[in-house]
């Protein structure tokens, strides 16, 4: 088995030229180089998203924060309804009667 080996040597099974052989592997870098380059550049495009995405979120929970806390400080400062103004005006007997108060037929309009 040696002995076919050696007859063979060190010679390439097929014949191509050299420049063929130069071409081929510096056409085969620069398409790993460019594949490299794009593979980086759609990560930090991925990463743009990602970021935009969490900076709106952050943006719609402060705007949400803010108009909710406008609206309560809104609801307290304006004070007591009407509802309730006219409660306070009501002594205990007639509220004691309105707690209790029932309707024994509806009246017909």
């Amino acid at each position: 088995m040696n002995s076919v080996l050696n007859d063979i040597g060190k010679k390439m099974p097929y014949r191509e030229s050299e420049d063929y052989l130069n071409d081929l592997v510096n056409a085969a870098t620069e398409k790993a180089i460019t594949r490299h380059a794009s593979a980086k550049r759609s990560g930090h495009k991925g990463l743009m998203a990602i970021s935009a995405a969490a900076v709106a979120l952050v943006v719609i929970g402060f705007g949400i924060a803010f108009f909710n806390a406008k609206d309560a400080q809104q609801a307290t400062m304006s004070g007591p309804g009407p509802l309730d103004e006219f409660l306070n005006t009501l002594s205990d007997e007639e509220a004691s009667q309105l707690q209790f108060y029932e309707m024994e037929e509806i009246p017909e309009y």
